[in-house]
C-alpha cells in the first residue's frame, strides 16, 4: 500500500470537508433515508442525510425539523433534481432554507441547477454532488460543488453513467478537479475506504449497507433479502422505470428481473402516504419501505454490489465503529473494478 500518511491526509480533508469525524456519507435513498437514519449516521460520527425525493414543502420542513430533533450533528439533505422538476426543487430549497436550525450539506443526484446552488450557498450551506462521469464532474464544478461523489456501476439504485468506481477515481484525479472526491459504488469495509484514499478519494459514500441498518426505513422483507443476498445477487436492468424513467439501475435479482420478458402490469402493492393509499404497480421505481404492503420481492430493491458482505441487521453506528476501526488498521481492497 501507497505512504499511510497520504491517505490520512486526504480522508482528514474528506471529513473536514463534510464538517464531520470520519469521512462518509449515509446515501439519500428516498424512502428509505428518514430521519431516524440521518440522526444515527450522524451521531455516530459520519454524514447522515435525509431524503427528499418528491416531498411536498411541508413534508422537506418536517423532515429537517425532525432530524434536527434527533441530532445535534450536522447532517444532509438529499435531493433529486430531475426527479423534482424545477419548480417543486426551489419550493423544497426553500422549505429547508426556512427549517434549517445549523449549516448543512445539500447532496443532489446529478447536478441541480445553478440558481439552487447559488441559493444554497448564499445561505451558508454546502454543496455535494453526485456524478457519474468526468464530464458530469466539470459541470458540478460550474455550478458550485463543494464536494464530489463519484457514483459507480457497482451502485445500487439509479446509475447516473455506467463507469466502475474504479476508473472513475483514476479520471477524476487524472483530470485534477480540485475538490474533495468521494467514491460510491461497492464499498462495504474500511479497508476499501482506507485503499480509496491511497488511490486519491477523501472519503466514500454509501447507501446499501445503510439501508440494512435498523434505523432505516426499508421493508424488513428488503433489509432481510439485502443480509441474504450473497455474490451476483445483483443486476442492472431498466424494469423499475415507471416514475422515474431513462436511468438503468442496480437491484436485486428477483422476479421481475429473471423472467425472460418483462412480466405485465398489474398491482403488486400498496404505499401509505400521509394517510393515503397508493397502489403500487409492477415496474415501479417505488422502494419497499415500511409504509409498503404487499410482494415485496417484485419491487425495486435496490442494492449494490456491497450487498454481498452485509451479514445483519446492525445499527447504524456499529456499522461506523467497525468501518472505522477498519480503515484505522489500513490493509489492501477497494471496490472491485467489476460488479460482483
Amino acid at each position: 500500500m501507497r505512504d499511510p500518511a497520504v491517505a490520512d491526509a486526504r480522508l482528514a480533508i474528506g471529513a473536514r470537508a463534510l464538517g464531520v469525524r470520519f469521512p462518509l456519507v449515509q446515501a439519500g435513498m428516498g424512502g428509505v433515508a428518514g430521519p431516524r437514519l440521518a440522526a444515527a449516521v450522524s451521531g455516530a460520527g459520519a454524514l447522515g442525510t435525509v431524503a427528499l425525493y418528491r416531498s411536498t414543502p411541508a413534508g422537506c420542513a418536517r423532515l429537517v425539523a425532525r432530524t434536527a430533533e434527533l441530532t445535534d450533528r450536522p447532517f444532509a439533505v438529499g435531493v433529486v433534481p430531475e426527479v423534482a422538476g424545477p419548480l417543486l426543487l426551489a419550493e423544497q430549497l426553500a422549505a429547508v432554507l426556512a427549517a434549517a436550525d445549523r449549516p448543512l450539506v445539500l447532496t443532489s443526484f446529478g447536478p441541480p441547477p445553478a440558481g439552487f446552488s447559488a441559493t444554497a450557498k448564499a445561505a451558508g450551506h454546502r454543496l455535494l454532488v453526485q456524478v457519474g462521469s468526468l464530464e458530469e464532474a466539470r459541470a458540478a464544478l460550474r455550478h458550485g460543488a463543494d464536494v464530489l461523489a463519484l457514483q459507480g456501476e457497482e451502485a445500487g439504485g439509479r446509475h447516473l453513467g455506467g463507469t466502475a468506481v474504479r476508473r472513475l477515481l483514476a479520471e477524476a484525479v487524472a483530470g485534477r478537479l480540485r475538490v474533495p472526491l468521494l467514491v460510491a459504488g461497492g464499498l462495504h469495509s474500511g479497508r476499501q475506504l482506507r485503499a480509496a484514499a491511497a488511490a486519491g478519494a477523501h472519503g466514500a459514500l454509501a447507501g446499501t449497507l445503510f439501508a440494512a441498518a435498523a434505523e432505516s426505513d426499508a421493508h424488513p422483507e428488503y433489509r432481510r433479502a439485502l443480509v441474504a443476498a450473497g455474490p451476483g445477487a445483483t443486476v442492472v436492468t431498466d424494469r423499475f422505470a415507471l416514475g422515474w424513467p431513462g436511468r438503468r439501475h442496480r437491484v436485486l435479482a428477483g422476479p421481475v428481473t429473471d423472467a425472460e420478458r418483462p412480466p405485465p402490469a398489474a398491482i403488486v402493492g400498496w404505499l401509505t402516504q400521509d394517510g393515503v393509499r397508493h397502489p403500487v404497480p409492477r415496474g415501479a421505481a417505488t422502494v419497499p419501505t415500511v409504509r409498503v404492503e404487499g410482494a415485496v420481492d417484485q419491487m425495486a430493491r435496490y442494492a449494490g454490489t456491497g450487498s454481498a458482505a452485509i451479514r445483519a441487521v446492525l445499527p447504524a453506528a456499529r456499522l461506523i465503529e467497525r468501518l472505522r476501526a477498519e480503515s484505522a488498521a489500513g490493509a489492501p481492497g477497494f471496490p472491485p473494478s467489476h460488479p460482483q
